[in-house]
């Protein structure tokens, strides 16, 4: 029996003397007659002993786990306790790392040495099991790597050959596999890292499975079973919501039970072989890259057109909303639940926009620069910098002075500077180029940075 129908039967057969305040009574159209919370009846997100422990064994068996935990705070709280649970040591990390892993290391102390891969069309590549090993050579202090596989645009690393490395090494390696929940049930995808050899790997489930957001799982060997679940209770909500539990359930079904892959697998090849017939719009193959998830539909139009203009084109003349908007490109994502409709319509939209680039006049196309992918000089760690000074200068009189703030675009929150390192004298032009394109800079602290105010907040200590 679901979760779900459990949670229907315990709210339709008791009277709620508990909390939450809704006491499944009030009067909306939200789901307040089954928000309930932890009672001997609906077990405990914690130390689960019922519905929640035959979920987490469930999600195990179906990911090929040694041990698995929900996850309601989203995939943050299991990088939040992952990098908390694997100890003190530096960590390793690929610089194209979600902002949360950065909080992460900031919060729990811990010195940060970095490898950057290399930049294909404005997307970062996959890292290279050598940049790993001379990391690792480098900095005998490492005691965990920590990468990002499948990026936010779908680019896929060689897990099995960089866990490899790190066993040899005696290093955990943590994977931030956020966008590769539906790897490893069909072969048009690639293989997950749970089953790579990846020691701890965080997945969202509501990116590209049918779950609710927040919903995630944490993956890990069991020699972190008793750490990872003692920073799990840090990290996440001590209230957890029944709903998001019973949504992971509800999806974790749908995956046990059905098949929902190949009729995917046929309607996302067609997709994607009409979008790669467009004139004026280039579909990213990802034959770059070691490995590619097909589900990520990465379209450049031809310059001067920006990835912001195409998206708002599709949403002002045919109602379609994308993913995200970089300078160059824009990303339209997938998932099992699409529709035959859903697709026909996004390709009627497309064809439009092909159309509209197609009739820009040529010599209104200037093009932008490539993205600088060598990484800033680090002066201070990100904690040694929260204690520090600060003050606001204009991004122009800022180069060569140290960075105070996180400064990232969200989507995707990859930061372009971190707190401690020296700005850049390419800063400048970098603004400016997310400015032109129509993407806002955010920043962490008051004064923060931005495309408008081109203001930074700097050390002044240094």
């Amino acid at each position: 029996m679901s979760l779900l129908t459990e949670l229907k039967a315990f709210a339709d057969s008791t009277f709620p003397m508990h909390m939450p305040g809704g006491k499944r009574s009030f009067s909306s159209e939200l789901p307040y007659q089954w928000d309930v919370t932890d009672l001997a009846a609906t077990d405990d997100l914690y130390h689960p002993a019922g519905l929640l422990k035959d979920l987490q064994d469930r999600i195990s068996d179906l990911w090929h786990a040694d041990r698995s935990f929900v996850l309601v705070n989203g995939s943050t709280a299991g990088i939040l306790a992952a990098v908390r649970a694997t100890g003190g040591g530096s960590i390793l990390a690929a610089r194209n790392a979600h902002r949360s892993f950065y909080n992460a290391a900031e919060l729990c102390r811990r010195n940060v040495f970095f490898v950057c891969p290399g930049l294909a069309g404005d997307v970062f590549g996959s890292v290279d099991p050598e940049q790993i090993r001379k990391g690792l050579d480098a900095n005998p202090s490492v005691t965990t790597v920590f990468l990002t596989s499948p990026t936010y645009e779908g680019v896929v690393s060689d897990i099995s050959a960089i866990a490899d490395i790190c066993r040899d090494r005696r290093v955990t390696l943590i994977v931030d596999e956020a966008h590769g929940a539906h790897f490893g049930f069909s072969p048009l995808f690639p293989k997950s890292a749970v089953t790579l050899g990846a020691d701890i790997v965080i997945q969202s489930l509501h990116k590209t499975l049918p779950a609710l957001t927040q919903t995630a799982v944490l993956h890990c060997g069991s020699a972190w079973t008793d750490a990872v679940q003692r920073e799990l209770a840090v990290f996440q909500t001590s209230s957890p919501s029944y709903i998001l539990l019973s949504s992971a359930d509800e999806c974790v079904r749908f995956l046990s039970e059905r098949d929902p892959f190949p009729a995917y697998e046929e309607r996302l090849l067609g997709l994607r072989k009409t979008l790669d017939g467009m004139s004026h719009l280039r579909l990213l193959d990802g034959k770059a890259f070691f490995d590619y998830d097909m589900g990520k539909l990465v379209l450049y139009p031809d310059p001067p057109f920006t990835g912001p203009e195409c998206a708002s084109f599709l949403r002002k003349e045919s109602n379609v909303e994308t993913e995200y908007a970089a300078p160059s490109f824009f990303l339209s994502m997938t998932s099992v639940c699409d529709t035959d409709e859903l697709y026909a319509r996004f390709l009627r939209a497309a064809a439009l926009l092909d159309k509209a680039v197609g009739d820009r006049p040529p010599e209104d196309r200037p093009g932008f620069p490539q993205a600088d992918a060598s990484l800033p000089e680090k002066v201070y760690e990100p904690f040694e910098v929260r204690g520090m000074d600060a003050n606001i200068c204009s991004i122009s009189e800022s180069a060569g002075r140290i960075c105070a703030e996180t400064v990232w675009a969200y989507p995707p929150g990859i930061p372009l500077l971190l707190p401690g390192e020296r700005i850049p004298a390419s800063l400048r032009e970098q603004a400016d180029r997310y400015a032109r394109a129509g993407i806002p800079l955010y920043g962490s602290r008051q004064g923060m940075l931005d495309g408008k105010a081109g203001r930074i907040s700097v050390c002044t200590e240094c």
